[in-house]
C-alpha cells in the first residue's frame, strides 16, 4: 500500500511506515438523511453546509449505524456535522454498503505521514530577557502581547481546544498553573493524553515522541513560569484532544476522522478557539489530495473546520512547512473558509530589522483564488518547553506560529466576548504589520499580527524617557529593580560594578513604550550568593540618556 504525507510543523518530522497490506480499509460512509425530534426526515446535502445549527446538532441515526454493523461494518467514529460514519470494511462489505438505500456515497479516509522537518532557525541577535517573561520575551514582544497582559488580558474565561499528537505536560514547571477542563485520547480511546505504557495503538509512549509536539504547542499558549517563560494566554481554560500519531509508529498512519471527531467534541464542550498545528496533503505515489483540492470544499477536514467557524468557533490552523518542497502550497485544512491560516516568520530581536518569512512557510493562494495565509507570526526559532529534559528549547515550524495566534485570539475574546470568528479575523488582518510587497499577498498574508493594535486598546506612553531610582535600596532580598519609563520602544542596558570598578553584571532589555516600574516588569539584577554584601555602582542607559548611582547589598548571612 502506498505511503502518505503528513507534516507536524516544528516537531521532529520523521518517517511513519506504510500501512500493512490488508483486506480491510477505512472509509467514510455519507448518509442520506437525519431524523429530527418530531420524527421528520431531513435530507442531508452539501456535507452539512446548507443546514442550521440545530440540524447539525442532531445525532447520526442509530438505526442506520445498527444496519451498517449488521452488514459487517466496524464503526470507528461518527460525525453529526457531516452526517457520516467512519468505518473499517472489507471490499465485499463496502460493495454492499454502497448499494444501501440510506447511503449517499463512500470515500476513503485520508491517511497521513510526516516528511522531514524544516531547517533550524539562525539567529544573529543576542538573547534578550525581560524579567517576567524570561526566554519568551522576544517572541511575545514581537507581536505586542506584553501590553495586553499589563492591562489584565491573559485569556481568563476563554476556552481553547488543541488538536494534536498528545500532551505530556504535567511534569514540566511551565504547566504548574494550567487550567485543563477536559482531555481525550482519540487514538487509544481513553481519557489520558499524556505518556502511558501498554497502549493499544501507540504502545509504550514513554520512549518515543508521542505526546511531545502537542505539549510544546500548548506551552506557547498556557505556559507560566515567571522569570523563565510565559505563554500568550496562561489563564485560559484548555481542552486537549489527542487525535494524531507519533512519528515512530510503523504501520500506523494517522487518519482525518480522529481530527473531525476531536473538533466536534471540542465544540460540545464550549470551545471558543481551536488550534490545529498539522496539515494534510498527498501520498508519496501522488494519490490523496492535490493542490486543486485546496478549495475549502473538497477535504472533509476543511469542510468540518468551516462548519466550526460558522458555529462561532475561531479555528486557527498552521499553514504548513511545504514552501521548499514539491507541494509548495498551504496544506489542508488551512484552506477552510473562515479559518485563520498562519505562516511563520523569524524572530530578529532587538528591533534590528523587520521579520522575514521562514523559508519553509507554505504559500498561497487557495485553488479558488483566496489569499492564504491570513497572517504570520514568529515560527522560526521559537522557544517552547523541553518536555523530556525540562527547561526550554528552540523549535521551528508553522506549528509554533499558530498557537501564538490562537493565544491572541483568546485575549481578544476575553476583551470582546461577543465577537464572532469573522470579527476576530478582521481585527487581526486590519491591524497586522504589512510585510513583503504592499498589501495582502500569498507569502505574508495581511502581515504579522499585532495583539495590542488588534485589541483596540491604547498603551499611553509617558511624554519622555525617564530612568528612576532602583528599589529596594538597600537590597535585603537579593533582587534589585531598575524602573524605567519609555516614550518609544528602546534598548535599556544595565551594568553593575563593584567598589573597585570590576563589572559584575550586565544585561540588555528590548522594552515597549510604557512604564516598566513594577516588579515583574522592570529590569532587574539578581546577584547570586557568590556576590558579597557591600556597596555597588550601577549605570542604567538608554540611547538618549543614562543614570548613575549606588546600591547597597545587605543580605542575611
Amino acid at each position: 500500500m502506498s505511503k502518505g504525507v503528513r507534516w507536524w510543523c516544528g516537531a521532529l518530522l520523521v518517517h511513519v511506515g506504510a500501512l500493512a497490506v490488508a483486506a480491510d480499509q477505512s472509509i467514510w460512509i455519507l448518509l442520506r438523511d437525519k431524523t429530527d425530534a418530531e420524527g421528520r426526515r431531513i435530507a442531508w446535502v452539501d456535507l452539512g453546509a446548507g443546514h442550521t445549527d440545530a440540524e447539525l446538532n442532531l445525532p447520526v441515526s442509530q438505526r442506520y449505524i445498527e444496519r451498517l454493523r449488521k452488514m459487517g461494518v466496524v464503526v470507528r467514529f461518527s460525525s453529526r456535522w457531516l452526517n457520516a460514519v467512519s468505518a473499517r470494511v472489507s471490499s465485499e462489505v463496502q460493495l454492499r454498503v454502497q448499494t444501501a438505500d440510506f447511503v449517499v456515497a463512500t470515500r476513503p479516509v485520508q491517511r497521513l505521514q510526516r516528511p522531514s522537518p524544516p531547517p533550524p532557525g539562525l539567529f544573529a541577535s543576542p538573547k534578550l530577557l525581560q524579567s517576567r517573561y524570561g526566554l519568551a520575551f522576544e517572541q511575545l514582544a514581537q507581536i505586542a502581547v506584553p501590553p495586553l497582559h499589563d492591562q489584565g488580558l491573559t485569556g481568563a474565561g476563554v476556552r481553547v481546544a488543541l488538536l494534536d499528537n498528545g500532551f505530556h505536560y504535567a511534569e514540566h514547571a511551565a504547566f504548574t498553573f494550567i487550567r485543563v477542563v477536559a482531555q481525550r485520547d482519540f487514538v487509544n480511546d481513553d481519557e489520558i493524553v499524556s505518556d502511558e505504557a501498554d497502549q493499544p495503538i501507540t504502545g509504550d509512549e514513554r520512549s518515543g515522541s508521542q505526546n511531545l509536539h502537542g505539549a510544546q504547542v500548548l506551552s506557547l499558549l498556557a505556559g507560566y513560569q515567571p522569570d523563565h517563560f510565559v505563554g500568550v494566554a496562561p489563564d485560559a481554560e484548555y481542552i486537549l484532544a489527542k487525535t494524531e500519531l507519533d512519528d515512530n509508529l510503523p504501520e500506523m498512519p494517522s487518519e482525518e476522522d480522529r481530527w473531525i471527531a476531536g473538533l466536534e467534541w471540542a465544540d460540545s464542550l464550549g470551545a471558543q478557539v481551536v488550534n490545529s498545528s498539522l496539515g494534510y496533503n498527498r501520498w508519496d505515489d501522488g494519490t490523496g489530495y492535490s493542490p486543486a483540492d485546496l478549495d475549502g470544499e473538497t477535504a472533509l477536514t476543511s469542510v468540518a473546520a468551516a462548519l466550526a467557524v460558522r458555529r462561532g468557533i475561531v479555528v486557527v490552523v498552521a499553514a504548513g512547512n511545504e514552501a521548499n518542497r514539491d507541494w509548495h502550497y498551504i496544506t489542508i485544512p488551512a484552506d477552510a473558509d473562515g479559518a485563520i491560516a498562519v505562516g511563520a516568520v523569524d524572530v530578529p530581536g532587538s528591533g534590528e530589522r523587520m521579520p522575514q518569512i521562514a523559508s519553509f512557510s507554505s504559500r498561497g493562494p487557495t485553488a479558488d483564488g483566496r489569499i492564504k495565509p491570513d497572517v504570520v507570526a514568529p515560527g522560526s526559532g521559537v522557544v517552547v518547553a523541553d518536555l523530556r529534559r525540562g527547561g526550554y528549547v528552540r523549535k521551528g515550524g508553522t506549528s509554533f506560529a499558530a498557537p501564538l495566534v490562537s493565544g491572541i485570539c483568546a485575549l481578544l475574546l476575553q476583551k470582546n466576548p461577543e465577537w464572532t470568528p469573522a470579527q476576530v479575523l478582521e481585527a487581526l488582518r486590519s491591524t497586522a504589520l504589512d510585510l513583503g510587497v504592499a498589501g495582502p499577498d500569498t507569502v505574508y498574508g495581511w502581515g504579522q499580527i499585532n495583539a495590542l493594535a488588534a485589541s483596540g486598546l491604547d498603551e499611553v506612553p509617558p511624554e519622555e524617557d525617564r530612568l528612576l531610582a532602583p528599589f529596594p535600596n538597600p537590597a535585603r532580598d537579593g533582587v534589585v529593580y531598575f524602573p524605567v519609563q519609555l516614550a518609544e520602544r528602546g534598548l535599556v542596558e544595565l551594568s553593575v560594578f563593584d567598589i573597585v570598578g570590576r563589572l559584575v553584571f550586565t544585561e540588555r532589555w528590548d522594552l515597549w513604550p510604557g512604564s516598566h516600574d513594577r516588579p515583574g516588569r522592570a529590569p532587574r539584577w539578581t546577584p547570586g550568593r557568590a556576590v558579597a554584601n557591600g556597596m555597588y555602582f550601577y549605570q542604567l542607559r538608554l540611547p538618549s540618556r543614562s543614570r548613575l548611582g549606588k546600591i547597597a547589598l545587605v543580605r542575611a548571612p
